[in-house]
């Protein structure tokens, strides 16, 4: 269910692979073809979590704090592709990524109370996330 969540803006919004190929890019940054695996690999790692917090305790019976920033989360992480490929704001683009990074970390912690593997399995999700902040961050710079 959560791949099915996860994959709504990629039908909503798809990545204009023309646009973006166009753009200036630091010469760091991945191939193409590794985003989708990460993302893919990522998922995974979030519906496990989701998972494991849900059979210990129940999303509904976890705090408000902890589902009002998976919802503001999952909400920052599919608008991304809207922002990005939609209507081609970089500038948008980045800010939400932030937003993603930032409820990213907090989830961490949030998760922490229900599950110690719950949170652990999120950290390479914030550190991605992070990474394509200054990607996105940087693309946004050299492209004004």
């Amino acid at each position: 269910m959560t791949y099915l969540l996860f994959l709504i803006s990629a039908f909503l919004f798809p990545i204009d692979v023309a646009w973006y190929s166009k753009l200036k890019k630091p010469n760091w940054t991945p191939p193409s073809k590794l985003f989708g695996i990460v993302w893919g690999f990522l998922y995974f790692l979030i519906a496990l979590s989701i998972t494991i917090v849900e059979s210990k305790v129940g999303i509904l019976n976890t705090s408000s704090y902890f589902l009002l920033t998976w919802i503001i989360n999952y909400l920052a992480n599919q608008a991304f592709s809207f922002f990005q490929f939609k209507v081609k704001r970089l500038d948008l683009a980045t800010i939400d990524c932030l937003v993603v990074a930032l409820t990213g970390i907090l989830l961490c912690f949030l998760t922490i109370p229900y599950s110690l593997l719950a949170a652990l399995l999120l950290v390479p999700y914030v550190v991605w996330v992070i990474f394509a902040t200054y990607l996105s961050y940087r693309i946004y710079r050299l492209n004004i």
